[in-house]
């Protein structure tokens, strides 16, 4: 049987694309976060102390438990972006599925009548 609508297939590839970048990018901007966060938080402890803060609040935001927490938000913000992207991508291609299908079906019912 014959492959229609190329232009949804190119779409629905473009969208798993951009979700396999997408839990790319998560996967490196939480790495990132996370030892920006361990490597400058005793920088931060400091500038707090400089401007009148709490160091022990800037300290401990933008120590380990900062990038601990800085980290899982990407992850589950970037994570759920990144799965969306993917599953839209399936459900263009579950649809040219079903359509498919519909047409084999359909073809089938009108060779036996």
């Amino acid at each position: 049987m014959e492959k229609r609508y190329a232009a949804l297939r190119v779409i629905g590839t473009i969208y798993k694309v951009l979700g396999g970048i997408a839990g790319i990018v998560t996967i490196l901007l939480a790495i990132g976060i996370c030892a920006s966060s361990v490597l400058g938080g005793a920088a931060m402890g400091n500038l707090g102390r400089e401007f009148g803060g709490d160091p022990r609040v800037a300290g401990l935001l933008s120590g380990f438990l900062g990038g601990v927490i800085g980290t899982v938000l990407v992850i589950i913000y970037g994570g759920g972006f990144a799965v969306t992207l993917y599953a839209l991508g399936e459900g263009v291609y579950l649809l040219l599925a079903l359509e498919e299908n519909t047409r084999a079906t359909v073809a089938l019912l009108q060779r036996q009548t």
